[in-house]
């Protein structure tokens, strides 16, 4: 299998990833008090917030891969696997955002649900918080994309030094 090939399939598993993640949950929040139980729960899908960011990133990539075929120049290669790299960090930095921000994660979800838990209660939303996978499938895309551009940024730099020096 050719560089180009395989640099193509990668790229569509990981925009394939970016849009699975939007429709799977990315924070949950679940306030529960002992003697009612759960008086209070908000999920926050991908498609309700950064996941549509990710899912924006993953398609322009898959689309600069698409280029490649109709250009095949050497130069054309590089800058579409260089430029990959960097919408893979993007989307790794922004389901990280995500993670460590249970906040941002959640959106309005203290709207949604009617009550400032921090003002009333005191309560930090991290305690009370779970990540969805949608959050790690999204950091998969972004690792997968990132690292097979890499990847076939070095390998096609290999083969185009030893095509140099062989021709």
């Amino acid at each position: 299998m050719n560089v180009r090939a395989a640099y193509t399939a990668a790229v569509t598993v990981a925009a394939g990833l970016c849009v699975l993640q939007v429709f799977l949950p990315w924070m949950s929040l679940d306030l529960r008090v002992p003697i009612l139980g759960s008086i209070a729960e908000v999920t926050r899908y991908g498609y309700q917030g950064d996941g549509l960011i990710t899912l924006l990133v993953g398609m322009i990539a898959l689309g600069f891969v698409a280029y490649l075929w109709s250009d095949r120049s050497r130069k054309a290669f590089r800058l579409v696997a260089t430029f990959n790299v960097c919408l893979g960090a993007l989307i790794v930095a922004t389901a990280l955002v995500n993670l460590v921000d249970s906040e941002r994660g959640l959106g309005g979800a203290q709207q949604d649900i009617g009550i400032d838990l921090e003002a009333l209660i005191g309560l930090d939303l991290s305690e009370v918080t779970k990540t969805g996978p949608g959050v790690y499938v999204a950091i998969a895309a972004g690792a997968v994309l990132a690292l097979a551009s890499l990847a076939a940024g070095f390998v096609h730099r290999s083969e185009a030094a030893d095509g140099d020096s062989g021709g």
